[in-house]
């Protein structure tokens, strides 16, 4: 019963890809690995946050999370985008997300602001989601070349799927993001 116990174990590790995920992290720098921490959030749902350092100034960095056109590039679900409202303030957003451990399409519409100095904030107005807070804070590392980026999201939705494996799968998403972050920042940096 154990031996069938940890087959299914290691069966769940390697359909959420935390195999994958953990070699392909090792494979970066350890000074610019972001390695998400996911705790449970006691007001419901999850909370993850990191630390990044970006090889790019915070402007390039900047650029590219206020690119809404192109975030179903930056994460790694099928993701499209039904409404972008762009205002002088704010920018509101909604997107449909479909991924692996949720049934069918989930409506996910936000409100999008920069803070002063530069970031993101994003606030859950309505859709499929009970919850969905996400702030990006940048700033430089030590220069104008590197960035200093602190992340911080509380997501909550509806799943069938156990709490140990939201937690599995959304720190797998969280670190394929930031991959995909990093490689765009980097080839929208050598472009300019």
């Amino acid at each position: 019963m154990k031996r069938s116990a940890a087959a299914i174990l290691v069966c769940l590790l390697a359909w959420s890809g935390l195999v994958g995920a953990t070699c392909a992290a090792a494979s970066e720098s350890s000074q610019d690995q972001a390695t998400p921490t996911v705790t449970g959030d006691p007001a419901g749902g999850f909370r993850v946050t990191a630390s990044l350092r970006l090889p790019v100034p915070p402007s390039v960095v900047q650029q590219v999370l206020t690119d809404y056109d192109n975030w179903p590039h930056l994460f790694g679900v099928t993701m499209r985008i039904a409404r972008l409202d762009r205002r002088p303030d704010k920018v509101i957003t909604e997107v449909y997300i479909r991924h692996p451990i949720l049934p069918g399409e989930r409506r996910l519409m936000c409100e999008n602001r920069v803070p002063p100095g530069g970031g993101l904030m994003t606030t859950f107005l309505e859709g499929d989601f009970k919850r969905y807070e996400r702030v990006w804070k940048l700033g430089p590392d030590g220069s104008d070349a590197a960035t200093k980026a602190d992340f911080n999201l509380v997501v909550d939705v509806e799943t069938l799927a156990p709490d140990w494996l939201v937690a599995l799968e959304l720190k797998r998403q969280m670190e394929k993001h930031f991959r995909i972050l990093r490689e765009t920042a980097l080839e929208r940096a050598q472009a300019r």
